[in-house]
């Protein structure tokens, strides 16, 4: 069989290839990262910090004169301060939170990421930009939303991902660890706001379930890979669509 036939079947492996390998999230099992209590006790409690308290709280920085644009400065320093807090604090290495340099990606998770980015970015153009007139379009301002979208995911995939699921499935295993960790991420502080919603308790239902089945998602493929650079894209792109095309719609016209 030829390299580009292996590519959709192995024969000699008697398995799908590595292009639709991805699309049944059959992604071969990572090993997780070893690493000490002391290290894992931080996690948590970066977790705890950033999420319960400095995240709701971070306009209060106003208060001593120092204001923190949302788009897309706060996100991108909220993700910064993260990063820094766990290799100062928890003395960890990055890629043992998920950033694994591209030389470690397997071929089934690289050629399932570029599909869904490729298809993620026609569908966009399609739903946003089809009939827009481009040449008028302020896409200065476009592209701040996307970029401040983008970065809102990948943040909150760090924190409930690579912090929350990675010390969570150290402590209790990988299957347990996501559970919990998107049990966290459904009705923890990230979403909890839709308690109060305006609507009715059947929708609130409805769009909890969602958010879980969506969670869920991502919290598998993060268990299989340990790689937060696709689970953090992705749901960057989902903001993008159900966050940021209202604005991008209004500042076409």
């Amino acid at each position: 069989m030829s390299t580009f036939g292996r590519l959709f079947y192995d024969a000699d492996a008697g398995r799908l290839g590595p292009v639709l390998r991805g699309h049944l999230l059959l992604f071969d099992k990572r090993e997780a990262p070893a690493y000490s209590a002391v290290s894992g006790r931080w996690l948590l409690a970066l977790f705890v910090i950033f999420e319960l308290v400095l995240g709701p709280r971070l306009h209060a920085l106003s208060l001593f004169g120092i204001e923190i644009a949302d788009a897309p400065v706060r996100p991108l320093l909220q993700l910064l301060a993260v990063l820094f807090a766990v290799r100062l604090l928890a003395k960890l290495r990055l890629r043992e939170i998920g950033f694994l340099p591209l030389t470690r990606w397997s071929a089934t998770e690289a050629l399932y990421f570029m599909q869904v980015v490729l298809a993620a970015c026609a569908i966009f153009y399609l739903l946003f930009f089809r009939d827009a007139h481009l040449a008028d379009a302020p896409m200065r301002a476009i592209g701040l939303v996307i970029l401040t979208q983008i970065l809102w995911g990948f943040y909150q995939e760090l924190i409930y991902r690579g912090l929350l699921q990675t010390e969570l499935a150290r402590r209790f295993g990988s299957t347990w660890g996501a559970l919990i960790a998107n049990v966290a991420f459904t009705f923890g502080p990230l979403h909890f706001y839709y308690f109060d919603a305006a609507m009715t308790d059947m929708g609130k239902a409805v769009m909890f379930a969602a958010i879980f089945g969506v969670g869920l998602f991502f919290a598998f493929i993060f268990a299989r890979t340990v790689n937060i650079w696709i689970v953090g894209i992705f749901h960057g792109i989902g903001n993008l669509f159900t966050n940021g095309g209202s604005e991008i719609h209004s500042l076409l016209g």
